[in-house]
């Protein structure tokens, strides 16, 4: 079985409670939510649910990084869910050299879009268009690791 064998869905997924709801979710409000964000949900749901499949998520990452729109949404999700459990992103998401000290460790590309989410504007989208999409799988696999990280171990979850 490989990753397109398989789907991922909230009714799928039942070896872990969710805390958060799945990028599409988030966005329900937004006019703009296209049917690609069915893939940020696979995502989210395959890693939170551990897929045994080794090649499910890697196969999800490379398709969330070939669109620069997808990755930028989920790193925004990915910020949004931070800055809600910790009242702002905390420094150890935002300076690389604080990053480094977590067992999370994002990498340094996360860290300056983690830096600049508050900012967001024509400048912050060139950023994403910047980065290749080598780039844009790293920052994707960040935000989902990260969201469900803090599912698993809450605010304690950079801290540990």
């Amino acid at each position: 079985m490989s990753g397109v064998d398989h789907v991922h869905t909230a009714a799928a997924v039942r070896r872990r409670q969710r805390m958060f709801v799945p990028p599409s979710g988030a966005y329900l409000s937004d006019p703009q939510v296209r049917a690609g964000d069915a893939l940020l949900d696979r995502l989210f749901y395959a890693t939170v649910d551990e897929c045994p499949d080794p090649h499910c998520r890697p196969l999800l990452l490379d398709r969330v990084a070939a669109d620069v729109g997808a990755t930028r949404k989920l790193v925004d999700w990915a910020c949004w869910i931070t800055s809600e459990v910790y009242c702002g992103l905390p420094a150890e998401l935002v300076n690389e050299d604080e990053a480094a000290t977590t067992v999370f460790s994002p990498s340094p590309l996360f860290c300056r879009l983690a830096a600049e989410y508050h900012n967001p504007g024509p400048a912050f989208d060139a950023v994403y268009a910047t980065y290749e999409t080598v780039q844009r799988r790293q920052v994707a696999d960040n935000a989902v690791a990260l969201v469900d990280g803090l599912q698993v171990w809450g605010a304690d979850f950079l801290y540990q």
